[in-house]
């Protein structure tokens, strides 16, 4: 489908003459006349900006190939975590990364804190029926004086 006949169609579908389009783009009404005729292609700036207004891909304005804008790719993104961009949108990105950077201090703060206030496990609290006895200065010697020969 030519360009002029998509610009058509899509300024009809969204209620839009030339002069509309021309505010909405920032291109001027007598190029989009000049379309709009078969009479000129816009440039890249402009078939950028209109593909803008018109809220379509540029790829599919400029191919005269595609009869109808390419699908959009499926969202990779659950529904959480696209609440969770949402949210960073809305803080803002530094904000986030403050945020994040603290949580990370208060991390390794309570990780230290239970590390040093952590409370020693007794002996008694193990389980001692598969550990062997304790080496003993004196069971080291006879079990070294047991194994050198004679």
């Amino acid at each position: 489908m030519e360009l002029k006949v998509k610009l058509k169609n899509l300024m009809n579908d969204k209620g839009l003459n030339g002069q509309k389009l021309a505010r909405l783009s920032q291109v001027s009404d007598s190029e989009i006349s000049r379309i709009l005729q078969g009479r000129s292609r816009p440039g890249l700036d402009n078939a950028l900006r209109l593909a803008q207004a018109l809220g379509v891909s540029l790829d599919y304005l400029a191919d005269d190939k595609l009869d109808s804008e390419p699908p959009e790719p499926a969202d990779s993104l659950s529904p959480e975590e696209r609440k969770i961009l949402g949210i960073i949108q809305r803080i803002g990105y530094p904000e986030v990364v403050t945020i994040l950077e603290n949580l990370r201090f208060l991390g390794y703060e309570e990780a230290m804190s239970r590390l040093v206030g952590a409370k020693p496990v007794s002996e008694s609290e193990k389980d001692l029926s598969d550990l062997r006895p304790p080496l003993t200065a004196t069971s080291a010697i006879s079990a070294r004086a047991s194994s050198v020969p004679a």
